[in-house]
C-alpha cells in the first residue's frame, strides 16, 4: 500500500510564509522515502486539502494521512479539517484518509521554546 502525509497549514498571503513547512516537508521524505508528502493549506495558498488529496490519489497512494500542523486547537482543527477529510473519504470510499491529531501540545515542543527564548536573550546582548 502507497502511503501519502499531506502537511496542512492555514496559509498566507506572505511570501515564504510556507518555508518552515516545505522544510519539514523535505526533512521527511529524507527520513521516509518510500512515503509521499505534500503540503496543503487550508486558505490563500496551493493546493488546498481537497486538491492535495486527489493528487497523492492520482499518484497512486491507496492510503492518506492528513496532519493539521496547527499547535493550538480552533474551528480549523476542530471543524473545517474533519470536514474536508470526512468528504475526501466519501468520494474515495476504496481510499483510507485519515485524520491525524493536530500537533498540539508535545514535550519536544517545549524544547524548541526554550531554544528561542535563549536565541532571542542572547541576540539583546549583542
Amino acid at each position: 500500500m502507497k502511503r501519502a502525509v499531506i502537511l496542512v497549514g492555514h496559509g498566507s498571503k506572505l511570501t515564504g510564509s510556507s518555508s518552515a513547512l516545505d522544510q519539514v516537508i523535505t526533512e521527511l521524505r529524507t527520513r521516509e522515502s518510500a512515503t509521499l508528502f505534500q503540503a496543503a493549506f487550508l486558505e490563500l495558498q496551493s493546493p488546498g486539502i481537497p486538491e492535495a488529496i486527489e493528487s497523492c490519489l492520482n499518484r497512486g497512494s491507496d492510503e492518506v494521512v492528513v496532519i493539521p500542523y496547527f499547535v493550538q486547537l480552533g474551528r480549523h482543527v476542530v471543524q473545517d479539517i474533519p470536514q474536508i477529510i470526512a468528504e475526501a473519504q466519501a468520494k474515495h470510499p476504496a481510499k483510507n484518509i485519515r485524520l491525524a491529531k493536530y500537533l498540539g501540545f508535545d514535550e519536544r515542543i517545549v524544547s524548541v521554546v526554550q531554544d528561542r527564548i535563549l536565541e532571542a536573550l542572547e541576540s539583546r546582548v549583542k
